[in-house]
């Protein structure tokens, strides 16, 4: 069903449900929800997902230490772990060894990547300096691991605390019409009733 079609059933289902202008007011506030709301909030989360999450960094990182401990070179592992994955990190992991076998040096490979994006500056660091020094990369890598883990439980849990900030909306909009029309109005009109005019 197209998007449109289905937006515009949702938002006249209020007012066959109701037919007066409680009915209007709840099919425009749905209407003002599918077409006004919920594409600004696509648009927040697709502007996020542009950005290197620190959990893809993580799982990266535990890609290259496995790779390197297993005596690969650093661009075999850049490559195998670049290629596992269809994630943003994979690919501009990948993308830095493409731009190192077209012939660019590694560390200018590296820093382009670091470039990028930000979260790459210390994987980069750590990478150009043991090709250029040729010291062992595994041990850096298992504390920057322990850092990014923390960071990436802390992003979850942040987006977490935010899912029930998102849902208050929605929620307010579906509960508050029907205990208004459930047990306001029939108290009111029960008032109205016992009075006597």
């Amino acid at each position: 069903m197209n998007l449109h079609v289905r937006n515009a059933l949702l938002s006249c289902a209020p007012l066959i449900a109701f037919t007066s202008p409680v009915g209007l007011a709840l099919a425009m506030c749905v209407a003002a929800t599918l077409y006004w709301i919920v594409p600004r909030l696509n648009e927040r989360e697709n502007r996020k997902q542009t950005k290197v999450s620190a959990t893809h960094i993580v799982d990266v990182l535990e890609g290259l230490t496995l790779c390197l401990s297993a005596g690969l070179s650093i661009p075999q592992s850049m490559k195998y772990v670049g290629a596992s994955r269809e994630t943003l990190a994979h690919q501009q992991l990948l993308s830095a060894h493409q731009v190192y076998e077209f012939g660019q040096d590694l560390p200018s490979a590296l820093r382009q990547l670091a470039r990028a994006d930000q979260q790459w500056t210390l994987i980069c660091g750590i990478l150009s300096s043991a090709h250029l020094s040729g010291a062992p990369v595994v041990a850096s890598f298992d504390s920057l691991l322990e850092y990014l883990r923390e960071e990436a439980q802390s992003e979850i849990s942040t987006r977490i605390r935010s899912l029930a900030v998102k849902c208050v909306l929605p929620l307010g909009m579906c509960f508050l019409p029907a205990f208004l029309l459930l047990t306001v109005v029939p108290l009111v009109a029960q008032f109205i009733a016992q009075m006597h005019w």
